[in-house]
């Protein structure tokens, strides 16, 4: 078995990058009316956002003004706020519902997945 060496990585041109984005969006139908390059930036900067990434480290990133990034990538929604409000630590990532610790008792999951045992 020959072991080949790993291919070097070449970057894309923008006219490819944007050209692949294009056709992995038209493949199944969707379409969008943002341009095809910045389709991610939205979703990775609210994803950053969401694990308690700074707003600044977040607009650093991604290299946008304060306007940018708050008019067209982030939520207008006071994270830390809205956390606290809702009985959340405002940082960290240590978000769970009580509930989803509790063990049912075994005759209401038989009752609920009458096929549990199988």
């Amino acid at each position: 078995m020959e072991i080949k060496p790993p291919r070097q990585a070449q970057e894309s041109s923008y006219s490819s990058h944007r050209e692949s984005i294009g056709k992995a969006l038209s493949s199944p139908g969707i379409r969008s009316n943002k341009k095809k390059t910045h389709i991610n930036c939205g979703p990775l900067a609210r994803m950053a956002g969401n694990v308690c990434a700074n707003v600044d480290q977040i607009r650093r990133q991604g290299q946008w003004n304060n306007t940018t990034i708050s008019g067209a990538y982030l939520t207008n929604l006071p994270r830390e706020m809205v956390r606290l409000m809702t009985g959340f630590p405002t940082l960290g990532r240590f978000f769970y519902f009580a509930r989803a610790a509790l063990n049912p008792p075994t005759s209401l999951s038989m009752k609920l997945f009458p096929a549990i045992d199988e």
